[in-house]
């Protein structure tokens, strides 16, 4: 198959510049992990050295020339740091669901003291009332001290004496507290108490606080009026995390773009200014923008690349190039390039995206050139470059994949007319200056 070919070309450029993108992912999805881990106090040092390492050991894979373990790497902790945070959150969130619980639990024992304390007609102050009416601890166990004492009072009835002086220990406040009645678990509360738990993350504190405050109206409200908030609530919460957490992904998107486009060079602060003011409709829009962008910057770059290194490999195959050819090849999407040891044959190739087409050619002066019965012999020397030029990109980092390629004799040459060839003007041809980035 020495005939036209089809070759799909990758240089060491092209790969690297999409590895340190890929590492610059993981490093803002590192950074946005730490943040919410310390922010929500869910991550020790340990567990950020850990990822610290795991994070040195991907840039380590790029200086071993390791790009395919990178490329397959890369994606995986990503994913994993953004899938670790959630589970991270999701524990926080589950053990502030139950310390709001149990608060709730130690306000209903507070009011049930406060009401034994003034059935029996104790003495209260105004501030005790007030804080065994908020359930504060410290006036749980000042009002149960109280009780106490009365327990122990010799003024007591007879028959709280003799209950007294029973066999049994006497009660700690802790167990007076645990033997009181828990009430049956209302599903609608404890499942809106997690929702609140799980949006903390997400709102500013003051947005948090009312929902708590909601909630605990809620709970305070007559039974009829009860179930109504309680609905409402819940409808509320779930379509504000259901959105708070969409905006938090996108809002992640879009910071992983922006890391892939400043590790390309460009600026992203366009992308992200403003970012904390945006829907996810807007932050949709955003990364659109950065990843065309990016992908515009990409192609260009590297059909750079690939014409350098083309260019540079054939030169070291012998044949003629020259100071501005890579621009001239860039401007009319096709070159034509001769041989300097058979300046009657060349080569020709045009680029298409990552895929480029390249024959050889014979060249006609004045409508005369080689004897077609060469032309096989041509393309025998053509198909020995191809290969030459296979393992040179290969030992650059890159690669030559021929997609498809036609046998010799298969179509003719084809013949490009040229002005008279002179072999020593050829042979005396500068060399191109440009070489690929090593």
């Amino acid at each position: 198959m020495s005939g036209p070919k089809v070759v799909r070309i990758v240089t060491r450029e092209e790969i690297l510049e999409i590895c340190h993108g890929m590492l610059a992912r993981v490093d803002a999805a590192l950074a946005e992990w730490t943040r919410i881990g310390r922010r929500n106090n869910c991550i020790d040092d340990d567990a950020l050295a850990t990822a610290k390492r795991r994070r040195d050991a991907l840039a380590a894979l790029i200086t071993a020339d390791r790009f395919m373990d990178l490329q397959k790497q890369a994606p995986i902790e990503e994913a994993f740091l953004r899938d670790d945070v959630q589970v991270r959150l999701a524990k926080v969130a589950a053990e502030q669901a139950a310390a709001r619980s149990r608060d709730r639990r130690e306000r209903e024992a507070a009011a049930s003291l406060l009401r034994t304390l003034r059935s029996r007609g104790d003495p209260l102050s105004p501030d005790l009332e007030r804080r065994l009416e908020r359930g504060d601890a410290a006036a749980l166990a000042e009002g149960f001290k109280m009780l106490a004492q009365r327990a122990a009072d010799p003024t007591a009835s007879r028959s709280l004496a003799d209950r007294l002086r029973g066999d049994e220990a006497p009660a700690s406040f802790a167990d007076w507290l645990a033997a009181q009645p828990a009430g049956v678990a209302d599903p609608a509360v404890t499942h809106i108490e997690a929702r609140i738990a799980e949006l903390r993350p997400y709102v500013d504190e003051a947005t948090s606080a009312a929902w708590g405050a909601r909630l605990d109206e809620a709970l305070d409200a007559e039974p009829a009026r009860r179930g109504l908030l309680l609905d409402g609530l819940d409808v509320a919460t779930g379509r504000e995390l259901t959105e708070a957490r969409a905006r938090a992904a996108a809002a992640m998107d879009l910071e992983l773009v922006a890391a892939e486009l400043v590790a390309t060079g460009l600026d992203a602060t366009a992308l992200t200014v403003g970012k904390e003011a945006l829907d996810v409709t807007a932050i949709a829009s955003r990364i659109a923008e950065g990843r065309a962008g990016l992908e515009k910057h990409r192609q260009a770059r590297a059909s750079a690349a690939r014409r350098a290194a083309v260019l540079e490999g054939l030169n070291g195959l012998g044949y003629e190039v020259t100071e501005g050819m890579g621009t001239t090849w860039a401007q009319d999407g096709r070159l034509v390039v001769r041989s300097a040891s058979r300046p009657d044959y060349g080569v020709e190739v045009s680029a298409a995206g990552e895929r480029m087409q390249m024959r050889p050619v014979a060249f006609d002066a004045g409508g005369v050139g080689p004897d077609p019965s060469r032309d096989r012999d041509a393309e025998s020397i053509w198909c020995g470059d191809v290969s030459a030029l296979q393992e040179t990109l290969g030992d650059a980092g890159g690669g030559l994949v021929i997609e498809k390629a036609l046998p010799i004799g298969a179509t003719p040459l084809k013949r490009i007319a040229v002005a008279a060839v002179d072999a020593t003007a050829a042979a005396a041809a500068p060399a191109l200056r440009e070489r690929t980035v090593r």
